[in-house]
């Protein structure tokens, strides 16, 4: 892998609401497509999950948001949270994001490693992620970084 010049630094408030229609919209599309839900439906259920998540916004308790950086440029974001309902704390990315022409150089595996120095840095033992069953490349990346399946949803259509 080529030295890319990657790094995070916390995401701005001016960025904060871009940042927020991307990860609704982003989470939206992907869970309409993996439960066959109705678009409006699947964004009124992000939009929800979303605030219900960072009701303060930036401020959040244990929620962080950064903006990925190639050198000077924004080329994404990541969101990891903290947790502690395990006895220990945990780190969950509950999003991340890189532009389209910032995929497939290696960006999105060095922004992992980023993410597990952060979490390791907030006080985490692990760090967990969800990720869409048809989102293949994505499953490869984290797979080869070491994660493993720690429960599966399954899901039947009726009728």
């Amino acid at each position: 892998m080529t030295d890319l010049l990657v790094a995070l630094r916390p995401l701005d408030a001016t960025e904060l609401d871009a940042f927020v229609e991307l990860v609704i919209s982003s989470y939206a599309g992907e869970r309409a497509s993996a439960v066959d839900a109705r678009p409006p439906d699947a964004q009124r259920n992000a939009r929800s999950q979303v605030e219900a998540l960072l009701p303060q916004g930036l401020g959040t308790p244990d929620h962080h948001l950064y903006s990925v950086l190639e050198g000077n440029a924004v080329v994404g974001h990541l969101w990891i949270g903290i947790t502690s309902v395990d006895g220990f704390r945990s780190a969950f990315i509950y999003d991340i994001h890189l532009r389209e022409d910032a995929r497939g150089r290696g960006l999105g595996r060095r922004v992992m490693v980023l993410a597990e120095e952060a979490a390791c840095g907030l006080g985490a033992r692990d760090i967990e992620l969800h990720v869409f069953a048809q989102n293949t490349r994505a499953r490869r990346l984290y797979e080869s970084l070491g994660y493993r399946i720690t429960s599966l949803s399954m899901r039947k259509r009726l009728g």
